[in-house]
């Protein structure tokens, strides 16, 4: 009989996890979006590069646009990370080809940090950074454009993104937070997918 009501409490502890896990998880629905734009300043004293990214959140996760001068110019994208709070930490697929890692504290005012590049570890491929909020009044058109795509809701193909981006962030060691993270990620993928029907 000990193992029948192990089982029942070990079936208990799972299930009250999963609404806890599922309540927090319609927390996030709720789009986050900043706008920053302001300099990256490499270890190697070389010149300043003048970027610009716009960040939100998305059914929980980060996605967003970036935007530099040389050696990462051109148009990018936020490929993953997490904005929690104050606290921002991801990953950019630049414009450029290169990954960039940017870790800091981004308030609605400032964003600052460090950055490195992924796959290179001499001083020209890391640095800080600090970056200004921008008003969306004094958004040029291209970033416009990126900010009316942004506030529209997500599509079909935004949302299998985001959760993708989901299960590939899933612990796999521990089967019960795995199985706890593949919920979430489904019901928000379900959230994200009705209101992009709705559009």
């Amino acid at each position: 009989m000990p193992d029948i009501r192990h089982l029942d409490f070990r079936r208990l502890v799972s299930t009250l996890l999963l609404v806890v896990g599922l309540t927090a998880a319609g927390s996030g629905f709720a789009d986050d979006a900043r706008r920053y734009e302001g300099l990256l300043l490499p270890d190697d004293f070389g010149g300043p590069v003048s970027m610009s990214i716009e960040l939100r959140k998305l059914q929980g996760l980060l996605v967003g646009e970036f935007k530099a001068e040389s050696p990462y110019a051109g148009n990018g994208r936020v490929t993953s990370g997490d904005m929690n709070g104050s606290k921002c930490d991801f990953h950019v697929q630049t414009g450029a080809g290169p990954v960039l890692h940017l870790s800091g504290t981004c308030t609605a005012n400032i964003f600052e940090g460090k950055y490195r590049q992924a796959e290179r570890s001499d001083a020209g491929s890391r640095g800080s950074f600090r970056l200004m909020s921008k008003p969306a009044d004094e958004a040029d058109d291209t970033q416009s454009a990126a900010a009316r795509k942004s506030a529209a809701p997500a599509s079909v193909t935004q949302c299998i993104e985001a959760n993708t981006r989901c299960l590939l962030s899933c612990p796999q060691a521990d089967p019960d937070a795995a199985f706890l993270c593949a919920s979430q990620c489904r019901s928000r993928f379900k959230s994200c997918k009705s209101r992009a029907a709705l559009r």
